[in-house]
């Protein structure tokens, strides 16, 4: 029995190498899945684990943030002070105030000239004033009163807006300093239409804070829907003469003058935001769009072609950089876009019907249409980007049914991205090799480009479905002490091979026992192994005709590879 799965074992180092390389570029979720490797590959390296906890804390994981380095002071190396930080810092973030204190207090006994102890007094002293102002609340109280603000942002973000206003209520009656649940009830209260509600409660906020970036610019908001210019016009001079220096104020106010149509304002705002940070493309987007609706078309066309540059698989700045050059010869006909990192909402609209009307063409007309239409292939693209399940799964099977070689180049492209999960690029290879295109097929698996076949492809356990894994481990835990030595390897290559060779179209697992019995048949089968139909099926408490059913799909499957 031929195995010819080539694995890539890499060591901790590597992955952790890997992580820092997507921290560097900003992408933390695909950071996060590295340092998750780097850790299960050395779970008792501390350092490790408390960078682990550090990048949870930055995906705003929190409760997973502190359970980490609860496990490094308890268990690992109580020696970690920079751990107790971390703990103060997560339990400010869960609004804990009794228990932050409690770790900014260990840190600077432990390490008083520590590097972070002149933050930890700073925040000590903070936190003093917080329970001032909470009426010396113990966290439990806190904990209870924030749940229900937890609850209420769920509601706003849900569109439910009556919910919301009633837990915000609750919030600030108990808390009436709780300055952003009063700002989040006033939004509430406008998007109820009750316009004057609203007014009062984000100027009962600048009671509390003056200089409040969200009321003062809600309040901008407040205004214009109820037509008062001069109220508007007075609130924008304040916003003007707030000093922002921190990106999400700035963001704030920048996206408030683009929604009261004051394009400069926003442009000289989101150029700001720039300064803080020029490579971050939804900002470089913002500051492009900004430009566009202030008339600034080629300086908009230089902001796109950088986002391009930035993200190369970003999927506006085409669209954008051709509607800038149209609006340049065309000064009278004037276009304005909305302050969203994508497509205008009926150009994807367009795109989708597109897409649509091409799955439901019969395979010689989509020929034609691509070899007529040199955006076709672009727009096949943007399809499978912009649902990488549902559309992508139909996009697929057109391809696959028509046998679409066409359609190649993008596909090879699709699986160089970094967000694409793992198991999706498999099925791209699949396809690749389907529709007849040439091996090898280059593929980014985790952040390393390799070139792969078919036979050789490797599939790794962590990218399979759960149903997958739970049958290999039924069959092998039903087996245990029945069979000889290397029973469980077989077992796990006959399953392997069944999965690779059905792969992307696995038959559903609707019943984990049948299928483990299924296999544990098969294994016999090929081993020459005595086994009953009758007593399989009552070990597994199904049906010997279903155990059979699936036992043939089985064997149909792998008949090529095991003899």
């Amino acid at each position: 029995m031929n195995n010819k799965v080539v694995t890539f074992e890499r060591g901790a180092d590597f992955y952790f190498d890997l992580s820092y390389k997507y921290i560097q570029k900003g992408r933390l979720k695909t950071a996060l899945r590295y340092i998750e490797k780097a850790v299960s590959l050395k779970p008792h390296d501390s350092f490790l684990q408390f960078n682990y906890a550090g990048l949870l804390a930055e995906q705003g994981q929190i409760d997973r943030s502190t359970e980490v380095l609860l496990n490094i002071v308890k268990n690992i190396d109580p020696n970690y002070l920079e751990c107790y930080f971390g703990l103060g810092c997560n339990y400010l973030q869960l609004q804990k105030i009794k228990k932050s204190s409690e770790y900014f207090s260990i840190y600077l006994e432990k390490d008083p000239g520590g590097e972070f102890a002149e933050e930890a007094e700073e925040l000590l002293e903070m936190l003093t004033m917080i329970k001032d102002a909470n009426n010396n609340m113990d966290d439990e109280e806190l904990e209870k009163i924030y749940k229900i603000e937890e609850e209420a942002i769920d509601h706003l973000e849900k569109k439910e807006y009556k919910q919301a206003t009633e837990k915000f209520e609750i919030v600030v009656q108990m808390l009436p300093n709780a300055v952003p649940a009063r700002n989040n009830l006033s939004l509430a209260y406008y998007y109820l239409g009750f316009i004057d509600k609203a007014i009062e409660l984000a100027l009962e906020v600048l009671t509390y804070e003056e200089a409040n970036v969200h009321a003062n610019c809600n309040l901008a908001i407040f205004y214009n829907k109820k037509g008062a210019a001069s109220l508007v016009k007075k609130q924008l001079g304040i916003i003007s003469r707030i000093r922002a220096d921190s990106a999400d104020y700035l963001y704030k106010i920048g996206d408030t003058y683009g929604s009261l149509g004051k394009h400069a304002d926003a442009y000289k705002t989101f150029k700001k935001l720039l300064i803080i940070d020029s490579k971050n493309p939804i900002y470089v987007h913002l500051a492009a769009v900004a430009a566009f609706n202030s008339r600034k078309y080629r300086e908009s066309i230089r902001l796109w072609e950088k986002l391009g540059q930035l993200d190369k698989e970003n999927m506006l700045s085409d669209y954008y950089i051709e509607a800038a050059k149209k609006q340049l010869d065309a000064e009278d006909e004037r276009t304005y876009f909305p302050y969203l990192y994508q497509l205008p909402k009926e150009e994807i609209k367009n795109r989708l019907d597109f897409i649509y009307k091409f799955i439901e063409m019969p395979g010689p007309k989509c020929r034609e249409q691509l070899a007529d239409n040199e955006h076709m292939l672009g727009m096949l693209y943007f399809g499978i980007n912009f649902d990488k399940y549902f559309l992508r799964k139909l996009i697929f099977n057109k391809i696959k049914n028509d046998r679409m070689i066409e359609a190649e180049s993008f596909i090879r492209r699709f699986m160089l991205r970094d967000d694409v999960e793992n198991y999706i690029k498999m099925e791209a290879v699949f396809l690749l090799n389907f529709i007849g295109a040439k091996e090898p097929y280059t593929v980014n698996f985790d952040g390393e480009k390799r070139n792969v076949t078919i036979d050789s492809l490797d599939f790794p356990e962590s990218e399979w479905e759960k149903p997958w894994i739970k049958v290999k481990r039924k069959a092998i835990s039903m087996m245990r002490n029945k069979y000889k030595r290397p029973y469980k390897k077989i077992v796990e290559d006959i399953w392997y091979e069944f999965i690779k060779s059905t792969f992307p179209e696995v038959p559903e697992i609707d019943d984990v026992n049948i299928w483990a019995a299924a296999l544990e048949h098969t294994y016999c089968r090929l081993c020459n192994a005595e086994a009953s139909e009758h007593k399989l099926a009552e070990n597994y408490s199904i049906s010997s005709a279903s155990l059979l059913e699936k036992a043939e799909i089985i064997n149909e499957a792998i008949k090529n590879k095991f003899q």
